[in-house]
């Protein structure tokens, strides 16, 4: 089923090909706990540093009795990233129309908790983006946090947010057989990263993206230095991941992470025998990131180009840095977590770098060539979004950079608009699919 268009959420998504708003999305928590009291359960875990609240929708076969195998659904632990919204309001009216996924094993009952929103203030500064339906206008109105108030990966890294805690105390009390957190890329295909190891996966997400056509993206930057367990199913370990983040902005250079990514929200399940899904479903499509065809000799020439426009882009962003107002606003700090992402990338890539603390990241194949592509025309489009927002009075530079690089980054990955529903049917999906594959190894049924 695509979503109830009787909530203003899904009239939004069906009807009119958009993701739904944050008071959308609360207006359909309260519309199914009210229509569906013996099932459903809606409660404000807590608030957010700007004082805005973080809902959580609980349906089990009983409202009374919840079953205890829990499943926690994680949507906008990034503010630019709005596809989980849709995700969710198509996963929970799936929830109450069929309690659990078809699977081979006889229907077992378990309770579905979706997280609302992880950061509402974030999506609050970032709700600009919500309506557009091509990149210049995505990111006109473009925002994403800095490193350390992303609350996702804040514990990872030292931060110390009212919503990671939020969300861990959330992990701990329902102690999740299976979380899913749902992002959404701007330009690409969609992959998924797993904490346990997600060969079972490939199937069923294989066969979700052929029947929405979604590309499936192998080369994405982010998983560079993931094993992969098929086309677009990543399995992550907390030093795969400590690797992959000191080479992308988040972590200034010459820091380490105090605990590493075993702290971050990912992992938190594993203290209780759970496991963490991963879902990216891009909002663009490109065919350019599931070339499987060797990259050749191409290697080193590719990660030398992404170093080479990234520092050049680098370079001009910093000249304009200096119009920058002296206070602190969310956009500054942004401004400051893509400009260290641009460093540390272009370190990261040059085969001729020096003191660089992990070698250049494989490319076997065409897809990663352009996964670095992407990367190389996506940070920099970002962090002169972000400096455009900053400055008081957006003068030619900011904004001249802006539609240049944009422009650019369309031509060279020409991408397609995915309808939203498309989007969160594949969301569903892989969520179905991933606690089919729980139950099958016996992690939702095991006793917590």
């Amino acid at each position: 089923m695509l979503t109830d268009t009787s909530t203003s959420a899904g009239r939004a998504i069906l009807l009119h090909d958009r993701y739904p708003t944050l008071d959308e999305l609360a207006d359909t928590a309260r519309h199914l706990a009210a229509r569906h009291p013996d099932r459903c359960r809606l409660r404000t875990l807590g608030t957010s540093r700007a004082g805005r609240p973080l809902q959580l929708l609980s349906i089990a076969p009983d409202a009374r009795t919840p079953d205890p195998r829990n499943v926690l659904v994680v949507s906008g632990a990034h503010a630019d990233e709005f596809s989980g919204r849709a995700g969710i309001v198509e996963l929970a009216h799936r929830a109450l129309a069929r309690p659990t996924p078809s699977t081979p094993a006889p229907p077992r009952p378990r309770t579905w908790h979706f997280l609302l929103c992880l950061d509402p203030d974030g999506a609050h500064l970032a709700r600009g983006g919500l309506l557009a339906r091509t990149l210049p206008a995505y990111f006109a109105g473009y925002f994403r946090p800095a490193a350390d108030e992303q609350p996702e990966w804040a514990p990872a890294i030292g931060g110390r947010l009212p919503e990671s805690r939020i969300l861990l105390d959330l992990i701990d009390e329902l102690r999740p057989s299976l979380q899913l957190s749902l992002h959404t890329a701007d330009v690409g295909g969609t992959f998924l990263q797993a904490t346990a190891d997600p060969t079972a996966l490939a199937e069923p997400f294989a066969r979700s993206a052929a029947a929405l056509g979604i590309p499936i993206e192998t080369g994405s930057f982010d998983t560079h230095r993931l094993p992969a367990a098929g086309p677009g199913v990543f399995l992550m370990e907390p030093h795969h991941i400590d690797t992959q983040e000191n080479t992308t902005g988040m972590l200034d250079p010459g820091r380490q992470a105090p605990a590493g990514a075993r702290a971050a929200t990912w992992f938190a399940p594993r203290r209780h025998g759970g496991r963490t899904v991963v879902v990216e479903v891009p909002a663009w499509t490109s065919d350019r990131l599931g070339d499987p065809a060797p990259a050749g000799d191409d290697a080193h020439r590719h990660l030398r180009a992404g170093a080479d426009r990234l520092r050049e882009r680098g370079r001009r962003l910093v000249d304009l840095t200096a119009a920058l107002p002296p206070h602190d606003t969310p956009v500054l700090r942004a401004v400051r977590t893509q400009l260290t992402a641009l460093h540390q990338l272009a370190d990261a890539w040059d085969p001729a770098a020096a003191d660089r603390p992990h070698p250049p990241p494989p490319l076997p194949t065409r897809a990663h060539l352009a996964g670095v592509d992407l990367w190389s025309h996506r940070i920099p489009v970002r962090a002169a979004a972000l400096l455009r927002r900053a400055t008081p009075v957006p003068g030619p530079g900011p904004t001249e950079l802006l539609h240049t690089w944009c422009a650019q980054y369309r031509r060279r990955f020409r991408p397609t608009w995915l309808p939203v529903a498309r989007q969160a049917a594949h969301h569903a999906n892989i969520a179905e699919a991933a606690v089919a594959v729980a139950v099958a190894a016996g992690v939702v049924d095991r006793p917590r």
